[in-house]
């Protein structure tokens, strides 16, 4: 693991897919990931396990997703009562309701579930995603995608739990029907005087995100120095960030860190996060003793996730006071 500053901590999570975690090859890689995410709240993976063939696959399918005309496009725009689909240039603002519109269009995607599965009529955030109506097969790579990430997510939970001493099936058995969630991203170029965010300054709500190799670059994540760094990403690798659920899980020590997107590129900017996200009935409060001055109600996931999806409608303000909505103190 290379040191902090100016840069992403690198980890190498080659040993992580072992099921030897006694070992000194997983134990060094769990004490790397643990230390870049107590210091930050974001580290470059390495050795992650996922095949290119797949990440280049899935890479394509966003391209054709976005090389559609937006009138085939808009036929399936979110609603707040069904958040998957379509959502076009400066659709949704900040969760708090004040700013201006985030400069990117998306197709949103949730775990995929039949809507004859009794989880439906338990919670109305589940059931089958909308996929674009063009004659390309999108779902194929997206769920080869998906799978690999659940994997990749599954082992990295296991390993922090190691370093929180926190037995991993307290948190694994909570992401059995989860609400992880993936956006599929397009962001035109900025001019580099504009004030217009790509993604505005925020913290990520869910347990944990992955974020394949981006060429184009933009992302930026706030360090302890209260300096913006570039989250440069070699190709063969992935950033890995703390979300809201994840600090709160840990009692503060995981750190769920401010990061925004910008592009200053000239050309387009496509990515497809991957949000890891517990089953909707969870409510997540501390497994260890937090630290010293961490605070925060316990989330009950359902709730919460729908009260942050419905306000990035410019109409909808937060009201749950359990979660910070991504939001965070500049001061």
């Amino acid at each position: 693991m290379n040191s902090l500053g100016k840069r992403l901590p690198i980890v190498d999570i080659a040993s992580l897919g072992s099921k030897s975690i006694n070992s000194a090859d997983y134990l060094k890689s769990a004490q790397d990931l643990y230390s870049a995410l107590s210091e930050i709240g974001f580290a470059v993976i390495i050795n992650h396990g996922v095949d290119t063939k797949i990440i280049s696959e899935m890479r394509d399918a966003v391209a054709t997703v976005f090389s559609t005309s937006r009138e085939v496009l808009l036929q399936d725009m979110v609603v707040k009562g069904n958040y998957r689909g379509f959502v076009p240039l400066g659709y949704f603002t900040p969760n708090s309701g004040q700013g201006k519109a985030d400069q990117y269009e998306a197709w949103k995607l949730h775990n995929e579930t039949d809507p004859n599965d009794p989880i439906c009529e338990a919670s109305h955030l589940y059931g089958p995603n909308k996929w674009p109506r063009i004659n390309h097969d999108i779902q194929t790579p997206v769920m080869r995608y998906w799978q690999a990430l659940t994997g990749v997510c599954e082992n990295l939970i296991v390993a922090l739990c190691t370093q929180l001493d926190v037995d991993p099936n307290q948190i694994l058995s909570c992401m059995t029907n989860p609400l992880t969630n993936m956006t599929l991203l397009n962001y035109p170029p900025m001019p580099p005087q504009s004030d217009q965010w790509g993604i505005h300054p925020h913290k990520d709500f869910n347990l944990m995100t992955l974020l394949a190799h981006d060429p184009v670059g933009g992302l930026e994540v706030r360090n302890r120095n209260d300096e913006w760094i570039t989250a440069d990403c070699p190709p063969d690798a992935m950033v890995l960030n703390v979300g809201d659920m994840l600090e709160l899980w840990s009692g503060g020590r995981l750190i769920s860190t401010p990061h925004r997107v910008f592009n200053s590129s000239g050309k387009p900017r496509q990515s497809f996060p991957f949000f890891s996200k517990p089953r909707f009935d969870v409510v997540i409060q501390p497994l260890v003793k937090p630290i010293e001055g961490f605070e925060r109600l316990p989330l009950h996931v359902g709730t919460s996730a729908a009260d942050i999806w419905y306000s990035n409608w410019p109409d909808t303000v937060s009201t749950d006071p359990a979660q910070v909505l991504g939001e965070f103190n500049a001061s």
